[in-house]
């Protein structure tokens, strides 16, 4: 299992926060603009073409993409970190684990099959090669977003969605693998960033929301040990689980 390494051991997690944001960002930029993401109907009266998607797959399809994203950016930070091929990195784990589950409906939505940008990134090959096919895969992501024209109610229910798989990472018993430790703290940090896309909604209950969950989910990240550990990460879970909670009941009175 390869680990994380930084030049500040004493603010580690603030570094691969800002790295997660920076790499998502750059990315998706020049794919569409953030704020399309969420859209409260059709704008000047025109209509997506795509086929219907019911709100419980949209759900899936959503979180299925908040994974796979999470997942990509693990694989660069350990990149980042020197390696340069894909084995033991993150970069395996969306084609097995979560486009299986999401490929059909993506398709159904109207969205162009992605998975050969996945296979180039477990291609692996130098830095280069590898972030210019991470770059590819997280526009492809955006775009997907961008086409599923989810509305402010539907990427509420899918923060809150992702957070309780944020959850299900944990051992609520003891200690939480290492792997499944930082795929947890990636998913959050996904989740977080999507947070801030909603206050950018024109609804005033949407923009009062994502302030309420902004700091939830900062809370919860603050208290969170080190991603960069050496083995098994004890954390309490039962924070997290009351935040989720309170996340329901603020998705669900707007």
């Amino acid at each position: 299992m390869l680990h994380f390494h930084f030049k500040s051991p004493s603010r580690p997690a603030i570094a691969m926060a800002a790295m997660l944001s920076v790499l998502s960002t750059a990315a998706g930029a020049q794919a569409f603009r953030a704020e399309s993401m969420v859209h409260s109907g059709p704008a000047n009266g025109a209509v997506p073409v795509q086929a219907t998607v019911s709100d419980p797959e949209l759900i899936l399809l959503l979180s299925g993409l908040a994974k796979i994203e999470s997942d990509l950016q693990l694989g660069m930070l350990f990149l980042q970190d020197g390696l340069s091929n894909a084995e033991g990195s993150h970069f395996a784990e969306p084609r097995v684990e979560t486009y299986p589950n999401i490929k059909e409906g993506l398709v159904k939505a109207g969205i162009a099959d992605f998975e050969a940008l996945l296979v180039a990134l477990e291609a692996g090959g130098d830095k280069a090669t590898v972030t210019a096919a991470y770059t590819e895969a997280i526009t492809a992501i955006m775009r997907a977003r961008s086409t599923l024209r989810p509305s402010a109610q539907d990427m509420l229910t899918s923060i809150v969605d992702q957070a309780r798989a944020v959850a299900d990472e944990m051992n609520p018993a003891g200690p939480t693998e290492l792997q499944n430790y930082q795929d947890a703290w990636a998913m959050l940090m996904v989740a977080r960033t999507q947070v801030d896309l909603l206050s950018r909604s024109q609804d005033a209950a949407i923009i009062e929301a994502a302030r309420e969950m902004v700091s939830a989910f900062d809370n919860i990240i603050i208290e969170m040990p080190d991603p960069n550990a050496g083995g098994a990460v004890a954390f309490d879970p039962a924070p997290l689980l009351e935040v989720i909670t309170r996340l329901e009941r603020l998705a669900g009175s707007v």
